[in-house]
Parts: C-alpha cells; sequence; structure tokens
C-alpha cells in the first residue's frame, strides 16, 4: 500500500514538472515567433502593411523562407505545449462535467487547428516565392493573413475567458490571474470584431499574442507552486 501511494505520489510530481515545463516553454517559443519579424524590416513591413504588393510579398517569401520555415515551427510547437498547459489547468480547476472545461477544450482544439491551418499556408507561401508560382505563393499569403484574423475570433477568446471563469472559482492561482485572464478573453474578442471590420489591424492581436505569453509562464510557475506539495486531483489517477 505505501508503495502503491509512493508511485502515485511520484508519478503527480513527474506530470507537475512536465506541465510546468509546457507553460514555460511554450510561450517563449511563441515568444520568439512573435517576436523575430520585427528584427526583419522588410517582413515586419509585409506581415502587418494594409496590402502589401506582390512584388513586396514575393521578396519577403524569398529572401526570408527559412526564418519562416523555422516560425511555422515555433508556432505550432509553441501553441501545443501552451495547449496542454491550459488543459491541464482546466483539469486542476473544476470536475469533468464543467461547461467552462469543456469549452476551454473546444477553444484549444480550435487554437490548434487554426495555428496549423496557418503554418501550412506559411510554408507555401514560402515555398512558392523561392520556386515558384508566384500567383500560388500570393494566395496563401493573403489566406495565412486570414487565419491571423481568425485566432482572435473563437480560438483565444474561447480558452482565456473559460479559463478565467475556471480559476475564479476553483482560487488554485492567485486571484489576479482570473482577472487577467478574462482581460485577455474580452481583449483578444475585441481585436476578433476590429479585425473583421478592418483587416489591417492585425498588429493589436500580435501585442496581445506577446501579453499571453507572459501570462502563461507566470501562471506556470504559479501552478507549480500551488501543486508542489501534491494535489490529490493530480494524482487521483
Amino acid at each position: 500500500m505505501n508503495e502503491r501511494r509512493v508511485s502515485v505520489r511520484t508519478s503527480g510530481i513527474r506530470a507537475r514538472d512536465l506541465v510546468t515545463v509546457c507553460g514555460v516553454l511554450g510561450p517563449v517559443m511563441l515568444f520568439v515567433y512573435f517576436g523575430a519579424p520585427l528584427f526583419a524590416s522588410s517582413l515586419n513591413k509585409v506581415l502587418y502593411s494594409a496590402n502589401p504588393t506582390t512584388a513586396q510579398v514575393l521578396a519577403a517569401g524569398k529572401r526570408y523562407h527559412e526564418l519562416l520555415y523555422a516560425g511555422v515551427w515555433l508556432q505550432a510547437t509553441g501553441a501545443l505545449l501552451s495547449v496542454v498547459f491550459f488543459l491541464a489547468l482546466a483539469e486542476l480547476a473544476s470536475d469533468a462535467r464543467s461547461l467552462a472545461r469543456s469549452v476551454t477544450q473546444l477553444g484549444a482544439a480550435a487554437l490548434v487547428a487554426v495555428v496549423l491551418a496557418e503554418g501550412v499556408f506559411t510554408l507555401t507561401w514560402a515555398t512558392a516565392a523561392v520556386n515558384g508560382p508566384g500567383a500560388s505563393s500570393r494566395t496563401s499569403f493573403d489566406l495565412m493573413a486570414a487565419f491571423i484574423r481568425a485566432f482572435p475570433l473563437i480560438p483565444a477568446p474561447a480558452v482565456y475567458l473559460s479559463i478565467g471563469i475556471l480559476l475564479l472559482h476553483a482560487h488554485v492561482l492567485p486571484g489576479a490571474f482570473a482577472r487577467l485572464a478574462l482581460a485577455l478573453g474580452v481583449a483578444f474578442a475585441i481585436c476578433g470584431v476590429v479585425g473583421v471590420m478592418a483587416p489591417s489591424a492585425t498588429a493589436p492581436t500580435a501585442g496581445l499574442a506577446g501579453l499571453q505569453a507572459f501570462w502563461i509562464v507566470f501562471a506556470a510557475f504559479a501552478w507549480r507552486r500551488t501543486t508542489r506539495d501534491g494535489n490529490p486531483i493530480m494524482e487521483s489517477d
């Protein structure tokens, strides 16, 4: 019996460490992904321009194709690791029948789908810019930009609003995290509406994406402190 309790506790500690790593490494990768264009002025202008010319799109895709390839990997992997942290946090903060937990899971699935779709079009943009045809590169860029606008429309608000509601009632993290999650959810929703009405307004979404990285990292460290002594929810399986 004692051996089983030790085994369960060890398993819980390993799960806690793994989730903490996901909650730190994922946002760091996303922060690098969103920050990289700031050091490539011509790429930054194309990404956040209201209507870049086809020549600018092709030139940026050809010049920065390797950076774009790396960016797709960083975004996809960082998003997946962050989603693992969201799901673990939702599990800790709710029971299996919680509606907010189900919404978190739905939002997380939509988030991963949007990121993967955006990544496919980014890869096509860069590849077609190098190898041709140019029309495919331009079309892929336009579709990629559309998915950037889709991120704050549904996935981000669904995740942060539901997580904020869960944290308000569960108190597994300091109350500031719940309020900040709700604020992020509302801000993302506003950006989503604005993005539909004004397609060029993508910079605020990128800024919020950077802020969310800090929220996840600090939440991961706070979560680790919360579960440091062994939380029964994490050890019950």
